[in-house]
């Protein structure tokens, strides 16, 4: 939808770290263990994604499918 109205956009979070933005804001933090979805963020502290299919949106999006 952004794409399509030409609106751009940021993701807050980057990269998942002390804030613990994967978890949603109103989740208990019991044993911090990375939820199966995160609320922020889309890649790991090495680098990895937490989704490649994500990853995959994201690059066709903005046109970076060839990295």
């Amino acid at each position: 939808m952004l794409k399509k109205e030409k609106v751009g956009a940021i993701n807050w979070g980057f990269v998942s770290g002390k804030t613990n933005t994967i978890f949603a804001w109103d989740t208990p933090l019991p044993n911090m263990k990375e939820p199966p979805l995160w609320f922020h963020d889309i890649l790991r502290q090495d680098g990895t994604p937490f989704s490649k299919d994500e990853i995959k949106v994201i690059k066709e999006l903005t046109g970076k499918t060839n990295r």
